[in-house]
């Protein structure tokens, strides 16, 4: 089978090179070859996926495609050049989208692919803008397409997340002992899903007949309170057992809502998906990767590539925790 990937670097990306490699895949992937490299003996097509012109042509002179597999499309002007580069010479089209695309304000749980889309990001709205012009395709008869949605995927490559967004000093903290804001009462739920899971997904959907013209979610099998996935990171790590504040959510906000802007807009809110529908169409799809062993994993490289932040850099939170904890005396 004779696979292009648009992208290939990144955190599920290379999960898909890798099960596509233990599927004897023709592999190619096109990218900027400006990230770190870890996706081993591929075919490289180099370039800029937002110089349109020049994409479409480099495509035209590839000829056709058994599978083609876009994880960088943001926008419809992006998809609409999909379709000038691949609208009948594409035996399958997969779209990356998001979870993001049925807004974060969760009434059914968990959500399923019948779920309304309603999309309270920017970032989420021009995904279903997206997914709406792949669709149209498919039905025009111009290529056979699949979207498949991810919800937070992590692994080496990445980072580990905790309930106020991306800090990279999150891991630091954990190791020293120093208190760990969470948001609300700390039993928001979340799902995680390891990169390489998420890959055999990808990789395995790949040319199906059953996923044609269909969306899955593509998300892991636990759900945990925020608590708890604070306390099983810091255990996976051999930290101490972390000391949890908790602080509402608009507190937070209010007092820096730049610095929240993923508490915000994602995890102040469920994150809670069904995958079933797509361990019934692709059963390959499972989540293998114990938490624990994912997160050890995933550190391990942080630390080998020195993307962890020390905390004494930050005094942010340990400020925040005092001042809170003074007003909460206060207040009793």
């Amino acid at each position: 089978m004779k696979v292009l990937i648009i992208g290939g670097s990144g955190l599920i990306s290379t999960g898909i090179v890798k099960a596509l490699h233990a599927r004897g895949t023709d592999l190619t992937v096109f990218n900027r070859g400006q990230t770190d490299d870890r996706l081993g003996p591929v075919k490289h097509l180099r370039g800029d996926r937002d110089d349109f012109a020049a994409f479409e042509k480099t495509m035209a002179a590839q000829g056709t495609w058994d599978a083609v597999i876009d994880m960088i499309c943001f926008r419809p002007d992006q998809a609409g050049s999909d379709l000038r580069a691949f609208a009948h010479r594409c035996g399958h089209f997969i779209f990356c989208s998001t979870v993001c695309t049925y807004g974060n304000t969760q009434t059914v749980i968990p959500t399923t692919e019948a779920t309304p889309q309603a999309p309270h990001s920017g970032y989420g709205r021009d995904k279903v803008a997206c997914e709406g012009i792949f669709l149209r395709a498919h039905a025009e008869g111009k290529m056979p397409v699949t979207i498949l949605r991810p919800s937070h995927t992590y692994g080496p490559g990445g980072n580990v997340i905790n309930n106020l967004g991306w800090q990279p000093t999150f891991i630091d903290r954990l190791r020293k002992g120093r208190p760990i804001v969470v948001s609300g009462d700390g039993h928001g739920l979340w799902q995680s899903a390891y990169s390489e899971d998420v890959g055999v997904g990808f990789a395995h959907a790949a040319g199906r007949k059953a996923c044609f013209g269909q969306a899955y979610n593509i998300v892991g099998d636990e759900v945990v309170t925020w608590d708890d996935y604070t306390r099983r990171t810091a255990a996976a790590i051999g930290a101490p057992d972390p000391r949890i504040v908790h602080i509402p959510t608009d507190v937070l906000l209010a007092l820096d809502r730049k610095r929240y802007t993923a508490l915000e807009e994602i995890f102040r809110f469920h994150g809670v998906y069904s995958n079933g529908k797509i361990r019934r169409d692709v059963p390959e799809y499972r989540s293998a990767m114990p938490y624990e062993e994912g997160v050890r994993r995933t550190v391990a490289w942080m630390d080998q590539h020195q993307t962890i932040v020390s905390c004494d850099t930050d005094p942010f939170e340990d400020r925040l925790v005092d001042a809170w904890e003074k007003l909460r005396l206060q207040a009793l």
